[in-house]
């Protein structure tokens, strides 16, 4: 089996996939120009709701969109996850902000469906198809983002953009229009330490999948993966460096490297941002050790000094021939028995979608959940029972909506941005479900779940509730509906 990936092909897409509210969307990586963190905002004065104002971006003007407000999301504070993704709009540069930039993926164009005629917040006009991942529980919408950050009149095209681009007289002392010489680098943590390895290098980034441990390899290979019918050798930088052993999470990532003679997947902490830096501020590594010298490319200063940035060269850190010996060190056997291993895990666990109403979480089988809404309109209807909130429009179909929060007799709550309409499936019969708000989709072994108790301490009649699933040794407690019994009014 090579160790190797196959290069980009005409049947495939690489995207950069990001968050905003609740909703997962891909952009073609090719109008990606750079992600960085959000910068010093200058307001713009008349400009549309969505547009946040300018910043200065090495000494050129960059407008900036809020992708909240553009997409008709409620708006919230920026935080430590949300960045800008620069994109290139017809030969300029327009900045977005999401509230988190997930990963770096490949895609079938095969996998590719056509979008659907209503999607909520979105006009269809931007979307150029929806990505259907991990049998259909994870969709990426893909995001036509040059149509979608197109201003789109002339009026709008005075107030936004050019306006924008006037306040280069805000910006004229850092104004430069000579080139400058650049490196693009994809950051990432260890530890409190940043590392970077140059863009140009970094083939894909991606979630940790299922490890194949290797016997006898050194202590820094966490093992292999199979990508696309190819392994993968895994290579975890802490170990290397010689670092304390932390628990994969759900910031964990694996940056797929040419490292020159093969390709492998590096394991780091978090990854922090795309950037440009000028190579007037990349430094020589102080050479400690020869080895150190090699593997360290340079020294990235930046903000005077207070921000370091330590450029890795790849193709010093492990040897082709440490990742040959890898390979033979695994068997076909091995690699089936791994993938016969995760297909019986699979059959051991219940995959439920989680929510919350007031402080406890709950959970409904994934086999009867059809989709996940936010909040719409809801029309009453007369003499219905005190739990039917009313119907509501599905594209179409008329269905009812079922407030939890009354069939459980909890108190009334207000609606707010985090509430959700579970559309659940029993016996062909959908009913939306109101709850306060969608926590995520988790595997539950079925030796953690349990028979409910008699009577459990929130009040909630028992009957509704098939199972307790105990997690995180006890700590973490969900209930697990019967939704045939949660629905039995219908």
């Amino acid at each position: 089996m090579a160790t190797g990936i196959n290069n980009t092909s005409f049947t495939e897409r690489q995207l950069v996939t990001f968050l905003l509210g609740e909703d997962e969307f891909g952009a073609d990586i090719m109008d990606v120009k750079e992600i960085i963190r959000v910068p010093e905002i200058t307001k713009v004065p008349n400009a549309p709701s969505y547009v946040e104002g300018a910043c200065n971006l090495r000494g050129n003007v960059l407008p900036i969109i809020d992708g909240r407000t553009r997409f008709s999301i409620d708006r919230k504070d920026k935080d430590e996850s949300s960045r800008v993704i620069v994109i290139d709009v017809n030969g300029k540069a327009t900045g977005v902000v999401v509230d988190k930039v997930s990963e770096v993926m490949r895609v079938n164009t095969a996998d590719i469906e056509e979008p659907p005629m209503i999607v909520k917040n979105i006009d269809a006009d931007y979307l150029n198809g929806v990505v259907k991942l991990d049998n259909g529980n994870r969709l990426v919408m893909l995001l036509d983002v040059v149509r979608a950050l197109s201003v789109s009149n002339e009026k709008d095209k005075n107030n936004a953009y050019n306006e924008s681009v006037n306040m280069n007289k805000v910006f004229q002392a850092s104004a430069d229009s000579e080139s400058i010489e650049e490196e693009q680098l994809v950051s990432f943590l260890l530890d409190n330490e940043e590392y970077a390895i140059g863009i140009m290098r970094v083939k894909e980034i991606i979630r940790v999948p299922q490890i194949i441990k290797v016997p006898n390899c050194e202590n820094y290979i966490e093992g292999v993966v199979s990508i696309r019918n190819n392994l993968l050798p895994i290579i975890s930088l802490r170990a290397y460096f010689g670092m304390g052993h932390v628990d994969i999470n759900d910031h964990t990532r694996i940056l797929v490297v040419d490292m020159g003679n093969f390709t492998a997947g590096i394991m780091v902490d978090k990854i922090s941002e795309v950037l440009r830096v000028p190579t007037s501020i990349i430094q020589p590594p102080p050479k400690f050790s020869a080895q150190s010298g090699e593997q360290l490319k340079g020294i990235a200063k930046l903000n005077d000094g207070r921000r370091m940035i330590l450029i890795l060269e790849p193709s010093e850190l492990v040897s082709a021939d440490e990742i040959s010996a890898i390979s033979a060190g695994i068997t076909n056997q091995e690699m089936n028995d791994g993938e016969n291993s995760i297909e019986k895990q699979i059959l051991d666990e219940e995959k439920l979608v989680t929510f919350k109403l007031d402080m406890e979480e709950y959970g409904v089988k994934i086999a009867n959940v059809q989709e996940i809404n936010r909040m719409t309109e809801v029309t009453k209807i007369p003499r219905a029972p005190y739990y039917i909130e009313g119907i509501v429009n599905l594209r179409g179909n008329v269905i009812p909506a079922l407030d939890l929060r009354r069939l459980f007799n909890l108190s009334e709550k207000q609606e707010t941005d985090a509430t959700r309409i579970i559309i659940v499936d029993f016996d062909g019969k959908r009913t939306g479900i109101i709850v306060d708000s969608v926590s995520e989709v988790l595997r539950v072994e079925k030796t953690l779940i349990e028979s409910p108790p008699d009577i459990l301490n929130n009040g909630i009649d028992s009957a509704y509730v098939e199972g307790v699933g105990k997690l995180e040794n006890g700590k973490r407690m969900i209930l697990i509906l019967d939704i045939s019994k949660v629905l039995s009014f219908s």
